[in-house]
């Protein structure tokens, strides 16, 4: 057994640091520049579909500026969680592609499957983004990132049942700019960003931006014989060959180097174009833009393999005859920066095990390869594609003094794929390939008025999605093998409406809001050898509301409080192994209560806010695990081949049970139930549960070129089935209870330099994970990361050059853990985080 190798903090520690860098509350996401009193900059956000300031904005919202991105080294829409309380944007399982698990105050999705809506609403420049798969968005050329904390379902809607993300790009605008900024780093890693803001004419501007990333993975694929040689260790080996850096196997391969490959890389290409054009008392704005990301898979370490009875008869029957090795522990490393998984299988399409068993009257005396063409052979590209590309147009108009009109329509073409070798062997005990098409339209009007009185916004919504999901499974330990082909039309409607009202005066606002959704999916499920082969539909309407108050104790604090509701549509089991597992389940719904407090105190220095929370998880989404008898085929049917399994009837909404055969069951009787052929399921059931929780955020500039940042979230989720259930582990899937940050810098003037010199710190802290409340191993341990930088700023020549490095003190943890072997499978996986990676950055603007 590998020993685990997480190195981290203790809660009790992390609390402790945490509160010693802000002793009034943690958090302050937004790096605000100083005004011309020397203060805290306003931060105007568009979180209510119109522009206001986060001061006044009686939501929960971290509000980031495209500068303290920058400054604290983030790149990716993974990274802005690390600094938003009670929040967990995270990388996928490897399966999955590059696709991004958000969760905001305990709800989300972790399934990037389409039979699944995302559980946090990703909007790019207002535009909807229906998928998890694909959703690692580069932060290019971006103005700010909003995020919005809890359910919000009037003004967003769609998905938006935890909250909302909405990415802002830079708009062209009337003065002429440009930027060139380059990274190189660690792995060979070299960035190139360059922009240019350009006024073709006094009323039409364009501007332009691109990104080029490389970088090799931090993780090695080693050459499994090689690697056994260099240890010392060839008995090992045995007589498997190498994989030869072509791709193809060979007997002696005779390379020095057992490195063949890196995963954790990138490639990645993006352009974005946006042509606007302002005319009197309206404007227009174009944009465009392209994504073209090769990147290798992500890093996938194994953390325990647990031979199986069908692992031990393939061994048997094919790899100790073949090569006299088997499938066990020799196939873990030492470290989670190598891995033996190839994504290939050694034995060629055709083959028989054991010799001559296609011949045989009985076909169960094959294995998985039993001489047919398309078993065995697999050879999957290590690449985690993602090609994407759409555009949008933004309408704006001013009908009269107060009321205003916006016109948003968009579409995306989104192509992505996520392979996975899950045995973490050279032996392709298990792979997997899934591909993703997907095409979306969205169009939402929207009427705003604004007065001293009130002011309001009106809308319609508009998205039709049409998306196919192929998936190829190959498990020669059942044996099974699976092309599944399900293809989604998916269409949603919506009106909203929400004002704010001052009846007695603008210190006091009253927030009304109301939304009425109508979601509808008609799906086209083949299994491939299956034998499912059916078309259904799922369809939802929903109203959805809030109501909130909200006073100004002074014109610098604000305090509120709300409740609004939200929902997710119904979803389905994508993943049956026959027709009685197609089963449909009810969306989602929740209502949270919200109380806060905004200040801007001591003369604009402070800024501190403050949220309490409880959100009433009326229905969610829960995977419901178990057992069922084999379907002969015929209905009510099942298969007696005198697997030791009882049949249990009936067993609730789930369905039937399996259970061990105990000696009062007597002798095998199919009619009786006894004796029969169990299949593993998973079914999808809805259950309540509650969140509340406590987050806080401060930004503090207590000296002239000195500014602190620090956040802190805290979240209690619970359920029944957590209280009640056989589970190991007590906590929900996917919700840290802590998350925190803190960050330091401090301008020190240098004229002899002609500028500055800024070093900063930052801190950011994870609570324990846990991934599958049955697993006693599927969890990640809490950890914290450092990130530092040093910035030099030429105020003459306008440019800067920085040094810094992230997980600076090269802390070992994961991402996520998926644990297999709680679905009778031989191994867990887990998703290593970077290393420690420095690089240096240097930006001109002209």
């Amino acid at each position: 057994m590998k020993a685990t190798f997480q190195k981290t903090l203790s809660r009790r520690t992390s609390v402790l640091l945490s509160a010693s860098i802000g002793a009034l509350a943690l958090t302050a996401p937004a790096l605000a520049q100083d005004d011309d009193e020397g203060g805290l900059d306003r931060i105007t956000v568009t979180a209510t579909r119109s522009e206001t300031n986060l001061q006044d904005t009686p939501l929960a919202i971290t509000a980031v500026t495209g500068e303290a991105l920058e400054a604290r080294a983030f790149t990716s829409i993974e990274d802005v969680a690390a600094i938003v309380p009670n929040a967990s944007f995270r990388q996928a399982q490897v399966a999955y592609g590059r696709a991004v698990t958000a969760y905001i105050r305990g709800i989300g999705q972790n399934d990037f499957n389409l039979a699944f809506e995302p559980g946090v609403a990703m909007y790019v420049d207002d535009q909807y983004y229906a998928l998890l798969a694909g959703s690692v968005f580069d932060l290019l050329d971006i103005e700010r990132v909003e995020v919005l904390r809890g359910p919000q379902g009037t003004l967003f809607g769609r998905g938006a049942i935890g909250g909302a993300v909405n990415i802002i790009s830079k708009e062209p605008g009337p003065e002429p700019e440009a930027y060139l900024d380059a990274t190189y780093g660690a792995y060979n890693r070299t960035d190139i960003r360059a922009g240019f803001n350009y006024p073709l004419a006094d009323n039409l501007f364009l501007r332009v931006s691109g990104v080029s990333k490389h970088r090799k993975g931090y993780q090695d694929l080693l050459d499994f014989r090689c690697a056994m040689h260099q240890a010392g260790t060839p008995e090992l080996a045995g007589d498997f060959p190498s994989l030869d850096p072509s791709g193809g196997f060979v007997a002696n391969f005779a390379g020095d180097d057992c490195v063949l490959d890196t995963y954790g890389g990138e490639d990645v290409q993006a352009l974005r174009a946006a042509l606007k054009y302002e005319g009197a008392g309206w404007d227009f704005t174009l944009t465009g833009d392209y994504t073209d990301d090769q990147s290798s898979p992500v890093a996938d370490d194994w953390l325990q393999i647990v031979p199986t009875g069908g692992t031990e008869n393939l061994s048997d029957m094919v790899y100790e005859p073949l090569w006299g090795i088997r499938y066990d522990e020799r196939f873990l490393t030492d470290t989670p920066y190598e891995t033996y998984a190839t994504y290939a299988d050694p034995i060629p399409a055709g083959s028989q095990f054991p010799a001559g068993c296609a011949d045989d009257m009985d076909p169960s005396d094959c294995t998985y390869y039993n001489g047919s063409g398309d078993r065995g052979g697999t050879q999957l590209e290590r690449k985690a594609v993602i090609e994407q590309w759409g555009f949008s147009g933004k309408f704006n108009a001013d009908l009269t003094e107060n009321l205003s009109f916006t016109m948003i329509a968009g579409f995306r073409d989104v192509f992505t794929t996520g392979i996975n070798d899950t045995d973490g062997s050279p032996l392709g005990v298990q792979t997997v390939k899934t591909q993703i098409e997907h095409e979306q339209w969205t169009v939402e009007p929207r009427l705003t008025y604004n007065s001293e009185f009130m002011d309001v916004t009106v809308g319609g919504f508009f998205y039709s999605g049409d998306s196919t999901t192929t998936s190829q499974v190959a498990i020669p330990f059942i044996p099974l093998q699976q092309n599944a082909l399900i293809q989604f039309d998916a269409t949603a409607k919506a009106v909203y409406g929400q004002g704010v009202f001052r009846p007695f005066g603008p210190r006091l606002g009253i927030t009304l809001g109301a939304r009425y959704s109508d979601d509808q999916k008609d799906v086209s499920f083949n299994n491939g050898q299956g034998g499912i082969d059916t078309t259904f539909d799922i369809s939802q309407d929903n109203v959805d509301w809030r109501a909130g108050l909200d006073f100004q104790l002074t014109d610098d604090v604000t305090v509120y409080g709300s409740a609004a509701t939200g929902y997710r549509p119904g979803a389905f089991n994508p993943r049956p192994f026959q027709a009685s597992q197609l089963v449909g389940v009810d969306g989602e719904e929740a209502i949270a209560y919200e109380l806060g407090f905004k200040g801007d105190l001591f003369e604009n220095t402070m800024r501190v806010n403050i949220a309490g929370f409880y959100t009433d998880y009326e229905q969610r989404l829960i995977p419901a695990g178990g057992a069922e008898c084999l379907d002969s085929g015929v209905s009510g049917d099942c298969i007696g081949v005198g697997a030791q399994d009882q049949v249990e009837e009936p067993a609730g909404e789930n369905g039937s049970t399996c259970r061990p055969i105990t000696p009062a069951d007597g002798p095998q009787n199919l009619a009786a139930g006894i004796g029969v052929t169990c299949i593993p399921k998973t079914n999808y059931v809805n259950t309540p549960g509650t969140v509340k929780g406590v987050e806080a955020e401060l930004d503090w500039r207590p000296v002239d070129g000195l500014t602190i940042n620090a956040t802190g979230g805290w979240t209690k989720f619970t359920a029944p089935e957590l209280e009640t259930g056989p589970f190991v582990s007590d906590k929900p899937v996917y919700v840290p209870e802590w998350t925190g940050s803190a960050g330091v810098a401090y301008e020190i003037p240098a004229p002899a330099l002609g500028g500055s010199i800024t070093p900063r710190l930052d801190w950011f802290y994870s609570g324990e994970i846990n991934y599958n409340s049955l697993s006693a191993i599927a969890f990640t341990e809490s950890y914290s990361v450092f990130n530092g930088r040093i910035t030099y700023t030429n105020d003459d020549g306008d440019f800067t050059v920085a040094v810094g490095a992230t997980n600076l003190f090269d802390n070992e943890y994961y991402l996520n853990v998926f644990d297999l072997t709680a679905f009778g499978q031989p191994s867990t996986e887990a998703q290593p985080a970077a290393p420690r990676e420095w690089y240096i950055q240097v930006k001109k603007r002209f």
